[in-house]
């Protein structure tokens, strides 16, 4: 049976902004259900998937992580951050595999008591990579991949490059999380809850590494092992 993968989306339009996502996991052998706000329930919409995506998008407001408003904080949605907020910390209540991307490796950290540096250009306490995008393409940058962890078995690779579009990091680690990547510069890139099947969350873009034969054979490791996770 093709497993269900749930997407928060707060309306229909966030949802056909997130049809990157959607394809990369029809390709790899999933199905995508969409929760539109105020359409169901976040317990209801758990019952219904066999795996959850927190997909990539704007920052998390402040008050989530008991931070006072950074100057450079851009495309803050508090009804979105409610919704995978709530969905997120329900699918760890039911055991349900989660995969976070970018946002959504924040929206985990949050959800289980962890902060953010909210730009890391103006709060990193180091001289740190390019993060952002350039030029509105992404960046790209080498991290060094925990080689016992979950991400390390998934990749096989110690270190490999990937890309970047963020701003943003995590600071203080939620309870449970355990990092498994970072890059160059001490910038966490992945994180993992080691007691669970499959909670995993990445700071970089997989869906949209397409450009060489290594970010495809990046993404296809990643995309598999999460759509085995819903399927077991």
């Amino acid at each position: 049976m093709t497993p269900i993968i749930g997407i928060p989306a707060v309306d229909e339009t966030a949802a056909q902004n997130f049809k990157n996502y959607e394809k990369a996991i029809e390709e790899h052998g999933g199905k995508v259900s969409f929760l539109i706000r105020g359409e169901q329930s976040t317990v209801e919409f758990i019952t219904t998937i066999d795996a959850l995506l927190l997909p990539g998008g704007g920052d998390i407001h402040p008050d989530h992580f008991n931070q006072e408003w950074h100057p450079k904080l851009k495309y803050v949605d508090e009804a979105r951050d409610e919704l995978e907020l709530s969905l997120f910390k329900e699918a760890i209540e039911k055991e349900t595999p989660v995969f976070g991307i970018c946002r959504g490796i924040q929206v985990m950290n949050v959800g289980m008591g962890g902060s953010l540096y909210q730009d890391i250009e103006s709060e990193y306490p180091q001289e740190a990579l390019t993060h952002p995008k350039i030029e509105g393409e992404d960046s790209q940058h080498q991290i060094e991949i925990k080689h016992e962890s979950i991400l390390g078995k998934i990749i096989g690779e110690r270190i490999d490059v990937v890309n970047s579009a963020h701003h943003q990091a995590l600071e203080e680690i939620g309870e449970g999380f355990v990092v498994a990547a970072r890059s160059e510069d001490g910038i966490i890139e992945a994180v993992e809850n080691p007691s669970k099947q499959f909670v995993v969350g990445v700071q970089y873009h997989p869906e949209r590494m397409l450009e060489t034969s290594e970010f495809r054979e990046h993404r296809r490791k990643l995309f598999e092992a999460f759509i085995k996770a819903a399927s077991e």
